[in-house]
């Protein structure tokens, strides 16, 4: 016992030791390669050429490392070739990976593993078929098409639903290598598009977008089945599939419809009441096809893919728009909790839906509150949610919220917030008399921003209703004394210039204030003081009288200084003069267009064209105004550039029948359904018989009856039907044949088996008994010597016997056999 032990330990101690220096010497070997993380080419080739698959596995990890880096490997092509068709998964993967990245540069020499990818398209693990159809494909050689469709027709039949889904990313990418085999590969489609398994049917739907998204009418069967799988599909497919759903229903289900419905209060004897009953309710009736969509749709609104949420906005929003869609700000508030840059298509997008309508995300304005970590673009678009979320009752929560940010340093938000304020104020006249008066408070505020965003806020609500607002610009010519932005004053005195008209006391004024220190002015401000003073000479020489001296006037061939007699021409030669003599060629050009254009009464209807002519009402729209028309989720509303290149179709006003819709139901024959009856063998009457007789009740056996020969022709029929093609006939009829086959063989089999039974008695009777065994052995051997014509023994007798011996041997046996047969 203890030698026993002792020797276990010493073998224990052997393999120890020799698992250290393997580990050792693979890990010197690893680590020569790559020093200091540089690979040479000599080592690397020499580990792809290795006979052992862990050498090999190292030199592709060597590959893979330096693909990772953005070295270029191709000159490893040859070596990374022979290993495709390796023993090791993990080095066939390595290899598939760098023939999809380097194939298309080496055409020539990845050609020499389509042989060896072939094979692995008949492997026995599915993972390593997947693999092989997907690199099959990816090598984008147009010479392998013919083979690549082989691939493609042998993997959509696969067991295996890893290998189809292959085959259905395959389809996408040979219709990419070669369009011409459109038709082929859209029978190919067909069939994974009918696939019961909801792995397969994401792949295929996306494929299905790629390269016939027209071909809607492929999708009647599988609608429903697609409905029912839809929460079991995955992420990414699940986008393609509610997409396509929506397409396919605008084009192929009726539209829902609003119908209006009486109350029933038949036993009400009020007369209030009977006049409510009187009333109508409206109710959403839609098609039952579209409410069963509707209602697998509804449980992806809490995926955690926030691309599954969109889809699924889209498509209520697309199919219902008139119904009740409150349940959809839940889902998209949920998502500003996620990154920024999901943050900000999320935003993008519920700016549009808020724009259709604005109460839809009424209740949850404090999720569009800005935080100080956002960023300016997250900002901008919470800013803007929460002034087309704003409403009559909620305008003071947003108004007060605006004017924090206002107050902020950062002056994008600033401006941003200002500029909402003046997209509320568009709602009532209320609420702009409100945000007028706060916006007047800022114009002595020292923060340019401000100041300037909110003249122009101002500008734009007084523009809408001017002769309410007299006081209004009466207030801001005297903020112009203490206003020191250059914006601002521009502003003010833009606003007094629009008024000349009206308030005539006002504007003259402001121009002899302005002349004083117009040296000093900035550049914009002369601009407007130069229009000021324009404006109000053409209302001065409107309502002058006609000269009546005009042809002395037009002999001139320069205007002559008018001679001072009204202060009006005074001021506005004196501000002339000024712009004359100014650095700006701008200002300069300005004032003698003016000067050039009021200088006779017969250019006054020139000069009040322009200079007095209406202005339209200004309007302050959202920013994402005009992206209503495109879809939610879409590029188009993230990127300003990109245009929605896949509209919805409109709504079809002649729907097919549902009908179109139902599945066709494949009445599968069952495997054994069609086989026959087994036919029991006859029991041995006899152990030992005498030669002769033995040979004529085989001969026997071999003439088998018609009914055995029926049966048999069936049985091997069925196999090949459900090894090869289908049955073209259904259980029910295949069943009532086997009925009236089986009467026909048991009635046939009767008959055979008392001709049978009788020869077979007939034959045996000299063996019934068991104690003359050996007599009879004797006998047999004598009567065998005596029929093959010599006396020699039996052994003898069956070496040597010759070919003619044997076919009378035959002939002897046929004949008797008939003889049997015909009753003798």
């Amino acid at each position: 016992m203890a030698e026993s032990l002792s020797k276990i330990t010493a073998i224990f101690e052997t393999a120890k030791e020799l698992t250290m220096e393997a580990a050792a010497s693979a890990r010197t070997a690893t680590a020569s390669l790559g020093e200091d993380g540089v690979f040479r080419q000599r080592d690397v080739q020499r580990y792809l050429n290795s006979r052992h698959e862990k050498e090999k596995l190292v030199g592709m990890k060597a590959i893979a490392t330096m693909m990772s880096k953005g070295q270029d490997v191709t000159e490893y092509f040859p070596d990374v070739v022979k290993n495709s068709a390796a023993q090791t998964l993990e080095v066939r993967k390595l290899v598939y990976i760098y023939l999809l990245r380097y194939g298309q540069q080496e055409s020539d020499l990845a050609l020499l593993s389509i042989n060896a990818i072939q094979k692995s398209l008949g492997d026995q693990n599915p993972q390593i078929r997947a693999m092989a159809i997907k690199v099959l494909s990816g090598i984008k050689v147009p010479s392998i098409a013919p083979i690549i469709l082989l691939g493609i027709r042998k993997s959509i039949v696969d067991m295996s639903a890893i290998v189809r889904r292959a085959a259905a990313v395959a389809i996408g990418k040979c219709f990419e290598l070669d369009k011409s085999n459109l038709e082929t590969l859209v029978g190919y489609l067909a069939t994974l598009l009918a696939d019961k398994s909801f792995y397969v049917v994401g792949s295929a739907v996306q494929t299905f977008v790629n390269i016939c998204p027209d071909r809607l009418d492929m999708l009647h069967t599988n609608y429903r089945r697609y409905c029912n799988m839809l929460a079991d599909i995955e992420e990414w497919g699940q986008v393609c599939v509610l997409d396509m759903l929506t397409r396919y229903v605008r084009v192929y289900v009726p539209k829902g419809s609003m119908v209006k419905k009486q109350k029933d209060e038949f036993y009400s004897d009020d007369e209030e009441s009977g006049k409510e009953a009187e009333e109508q309710q409206e109710d959403f009736v839609i098609d039952p096809d579209l409410e069963m969509l509707l209602a697998a749709a509804k449980p992806l609104l809490q995926s955690r893919n926030s691309a599954v949420v969109l889809a699924t906005v889209n498509l209520f929003n697309a199919l219902v728009p008139e119904a009740d869609l409150s349940f959809l700000g839940p889902p998209l508030v949920r998502l500003l909790s996620r990154p920024s840059e999901i943050q900000y298509v999320v935003l993008s997008n519920i700016a549009v839906l808020a724009i259709q309508n604005n109460e839809l995300f009424a209740p949850y304005l404090k999720y569009f509150y800005v935080f100080p970590s956002d960023t300016p673009e997250i900002a901008k678009l919470k800013i803007e949610a929460l002034t087309l979320s704003c409403s009559e009752s909620t305008v003071s929560e947003v108004l007060s919220e605006l004017q924090y940010y206002a107050t902020s340093v950062d002056k994008f938000l600033v401006a941003e917030a200002v500029r909402a304020i003046g997209r509320c104020a568009q709602i009532s006249n209320e609420i702009a008399r409100r945000c007028l008066r706060w916006l007047l408070k800022q114009i002595h505020s020292t923060d340019h921003t401000l100041v300037g965003e909110s003249l122009t806020v101002i500008r734009y609500i007084i523009q809408l209703s001017p002769k309410d607002h007299i006081k209004t610009v009466a207030k801001l010519a005297v903020a112009l004394d203490s206003a020191t932005v250059s914006l601002a004053r521009a502003s003010i005195i833009w606003l007094v210039g629009e008024f000349a008209g009206i308030a005539r006391y006002i504007a003259p004024d402001v121009l002899r204030k302005c002349a004083k220190n117009f040296a000093d002015e900035d550049k914009n401000t002369k601009l407007q003081i130069v229009l000021l003073a324009a404006k109000l000479y053409s209302y001065y020489i409107e309502e002058k009288p006609v000269q009546e001296d005009q042809e002395q006037e037009d002999q001139q061939l320069e205007p002559t200084i008018r001679p001072p007699a009204d202060p009006m021409d005074l001021l506005f030669d004196y501000i002339m003069l000024l712009a004359r003599y100014d650095t700006s060629y701008d200002l300069r050009d300005r004032a003698r267009l003016y000067k050039s254009v009021l200088s006779s009464q017969s250019s006054a209807p020139i000069a009040k064209l322009l200079l007095q002519a209406p202005k339209p009402s200004p309007h302050a729209p959202s920013p994402s105004q005009g992206k209503e028309n495109f879809l939610i989720g879409s590029s188009g509303l993230v990127c300003a550039r990109i245009s929605d290149t896949r509209p919805l179709p409109p709504w079809s006003s002649d729907t097919p029948d549902a009908s179109i819709r139902d599945e066709i139901k494949s009445e599968e024959t069952p495997v054994f359904a069609s086989l026959p009856k087994k036919v029991k063998p006859k029991a041995k009457k006899g152990k030992k018989e005498i030669k002769k007789k033995k040979v004529v009740v085989e001969k026997l056996k071999q003439v088998k009856p018609k009914s055995v020969k029926k049966a048999e022709e069936d049985y091997h029929t069925t196999l090949d039907e459900f090894f090869g093609e289908p049955a073209a006939t259904s259980a029910p009829v295949m069943m009532e044949e086997e009925e009236d086959s089986e009467q026909q063989e048991e009635e046939e089999e009767e008959e055979d088996s008392e001709s049978e039974v009788e020869i077979i008695v007939e034959v045996s009777d000299d063996s019934e008994e068991e104690d003359g065994e050996d007599d009879s052995e004797d006998e047999i051997s004598e009567e065998d010597d005596e029929n093959e014509g010599g006396g020699g023994s039996e052994e003898e007798g069956s070496e040597s016997g010759s070919d003619d011996q044997g076919e009378t041997e035959d002939e002897s046996d046929d004949a008797a056999a008939r003889g049997l047969l015909s009753g003798q």
